[in-house]
Order: C-alpha cells, then structure tokens, then sequence
C-alpha cells in the first residue's frame, strides 16, 4: 500500500501537497516509533527492577534507568509540529529523574519521610511527562512505570 504513493513521489506525480503530506505523516511516524521503541526498554528494564520498595538499590536501578532513557531519547529530534510538547516532556522527564534519585538518596540516609515526600513530587512529574508524550503523540510513552508504587 505505501509503495504506490512512494512509486508515484519517485516518479515526479502527484502534487507538491500531497509529497509534503506524506512525508510529514513519515517523519511523524518514525519519530512515534523512536521514541516508543526507548519508552518500551527503558519500561522493560524497569520491570527487570522489580517492585520499588524502601530497599535504596531499585531506586538507584530505577534513576540510572531513567538517565539511560533520557540519553537516548535525547538523540530522537521530534517534528516541528511536535517539538515544543517533547521540549516539556524532556523537560519534565529531566525533574522526574531528579527526583528519583532524591528519593534514593534519601532512603539510603533512612530519612523515610523525605523519601516519601519526594516520591509524592515524582508522581506529580510522572504525571507531566505523560501529559506531554500524549501532547506529541508518544503512545507508548504515556504509560506508568511498570514499577511505580501504588
């Protein structure tokens, strides 16, 4: 099915609209698929984690998780048309991992009123972050942590 328009763009047919309709919907589509393909491993790690607990050493896992992810999801270059929704997403993504490695701090100097505190603060970056994958249109991207507490 995409050959036929990809056929009739090599050949020089069909109209100026129409070749810059799809490639918009191409650029559109591997940007989604990139940056789900870095949602899905860095959610498959964070699985491999297991449960999050008072234990310092899932969250330290789970912050260098989230570093990895944020590195990876750096090198994806979104679509104009999707470029300020990721901005706030990374944004926000960038908070969230802050915030997972205060709570790990925290645990490890068993102040666990600070920790549960700023775990507060990370679900409301969390929160963030998938309303912005949903914003520029990161199916994936909008699920929680596999991981997350309850």
């Amino acid at each position: 099915m995409l050959v036929v328009p990809l056929a009739v763009v090599a050949c020089g047919g069909g109209s100026s609209s129409t070749r810059t309709t799809n490639t918009t919907q191409a650029a559109d589509a591997a940007f989604v698929a990139a940056a789900n393909k870095v949602c899905i491993a860095s959610d498959r790690r964070v699985f491999k984690i297991g449960r999050l607990t008072r234990d310092p050493k899932g969250w330290a896992d789970t912050a260098a998780s989230a570093r990895l992810a944020l590195r990876e999801m750096t090198a994806i270059k979104p679509p104009p048309d999707r470029a300020e929704a990721y901005r706030q997403m990374m944004r926000f993504a960038g908070a969230l991992t802050l915030a997972i490695e205060e709570v790990h701090g925290a645990l490890v100097r068993k102040m666990f009123y600070l920790a549960a505190t700023t775990q507060i603060a990370a679900a409301q970056l969390q929160d963030k972050v998938h309303a912005y994958a949903r914003a520029a249109g990161l199916t994936f991207c909008q699920q929680p942590l596999t991981n997350w507490p309850a």
